[in-house]
């Protein structure tokens, strides 16, 4: 089975976005804690950039997934905009590259973000190449998940269960799954 590498965003001082209910730190480990349980439960060998609340250096995460050569990196985010009705879900993939590793982090990006939608009804924001240390500096496929927007106050209500975390890491994991198969 594939290896696949997931990133939880941010990290012990380095809170990430957040407000007086969430840390993104906290949203993003516990959101890709599930996703490695739903993976694991699919047969898959999954490794974590961390697996508790301590900082990693961005190039050491891309370092992680390319010594374990693993065949996909997720980064697992939560959004922050200053206006506090953005929404939705987006997934980024690397603007430069390697053209094989491009088109296959693009098809990761539309796959994964088809099945959040439809599982979640979220609104879609889309997928967008992005110049992001993470996706950027890895040696296969890889794209970074902003779940949703900590700063819009409703999304936040939902982001805050853990039954929603898991709807979010399913459908991650269905995604990845369907990657796979194509």
């Amino acid at each position: 089975m594939p290896i696949v590498v997931i990133d939880p965003g941010h990290g012990n001082f380095d809170l990430g976005t957040h407000n007086e209910f969430c840390e993104e730190k906290v949203l993003a480990l516990n959101t890709a804690l599930f996703v490695k349980a739903e993976l694991v439960k699919k047969g898959y060998r999954v490794i974590m950039t961390r697996s508790r609340d301590e900082f990693v250096p961005l190039k050491k995460r891309a370092q992680i997934a390319n010594d374990m050569k693993s065949q996909v990196l997720l980064s697992i985010h939560y959004n922050a905009a200053h206006n506090k009705e953005a929404q939705g879900i987006e997934v980024f993939y690397p603007k430069t590259g390697k053209s094989w590793k491009l088109k296959r982090s693009k098809m990761l990006a539309q796959t994964i973000l088809r099945k959040m939608l439809a599982n979640t009804g979220a609104f879609s924001r889309g997928i967008k190449d992005g110049n992001l240390c993470v996706i950027r500096e890895t040696n296969m496929p890889a794209v970074l998940i902003e779940c949703g927007f900590i700063t819009n106050p409703e999304e936040c209500k939902k982001m805050i269960h853990p039954d929603y975390q898991k709807l979010l890491a399913r459908s991650i994991a269905d995604g990845l799954e369907e990657y796979f198969k194509l």
